[in-house]
């Protein structure tokens, strides 16, 4: 019996290491929190989660979770990699990092990675200038969003939480500037898609 326990626990904190289901379930908005970001929404359309969150004073993962599943769909940190190697594939976006009360705003390529050898650090090239060092052990969560502005533009984005549901970083395609290429919104729909037909960090 103790080994069945040992191995129940180890299996348990090997997802909550590697950001999986068991990390993610609480970033789950529940249905009271759901029906205050509805409201919101319904009174701001064209709004991303970064700035509901702070207008709500809740943590953007819980938003990000309530958005409607035209708007919005998520998957579990274990498909970082997955995803990651999918938006190296695209042109130039905006990685968003938040800091306090300040936006970083970063115009840049998404470059490929590796581990490293003596940590736990996932480190970006040097090729672009979003480069560093990443811990996807610790994302709970991968949102891809589709927000309609109005006027025919859309805000598409691509957002990775942390456990307490705060953001590590976002990456914006589009927003209310001039739409993107072809090429670029086709190759989105891609990773919008595979996101889709990946296991929800919140399911229903």
């Amino acid at each position: 019996m103790k080994e069945i326990l040992k191995g129940i626990l180890q299996g348990a904190l090997a997802v909550l290491l590697m950001g999986g289901p068991l990390l993610a379930e609480g970033l789950c908005a529940t249905s009271e929190q759901r029906k205050i970001v509805q409201d919101f929404l319904a009174e701001n359309s064209g709004v991303m989660p970064v700035i509901a969150a702070r207008e709500l004073n809740l943590p953007e993962g819980i938003v990000a979770s309530a958005y409607s599943s035209d708007q919005a769909a998520s998957t579990t940190g274990d498909a970082f990699f997955d995803v990651w190697n999918a938006m190296t594939e695209l042109d130039k976006v905006t990685v968003l990092i938040l800091k306090g009360k300040d936006v970083f705003e970063i115009p840049s390529e998404i470059g490929s990675g590796e581990f490293s050898d003596t940590n736990d650090f996932y480190n970006l090239s040097h090729d672009q200038p979003f480069s560093g060092h990443l811990r996807p052990d610790l994302y709970a969560s991968i949102y891809v969003l589709k927000v309609p502005y109005g006027e025919e533009r859309v805000g598409r984005a691509i957002f990775f939480y942390q456990s307490d549901g705060e953001p590590a970083f976002g990456t914006l395609i589009s927003g209310r500037g001039p739409s993107p290429a072809e090429e670029q919104i086709a190759k989105f729909e891609e990773i919008r898609a595979m996101i889709q037909d990946r296991p929800s960090a919140c399911p229903e």
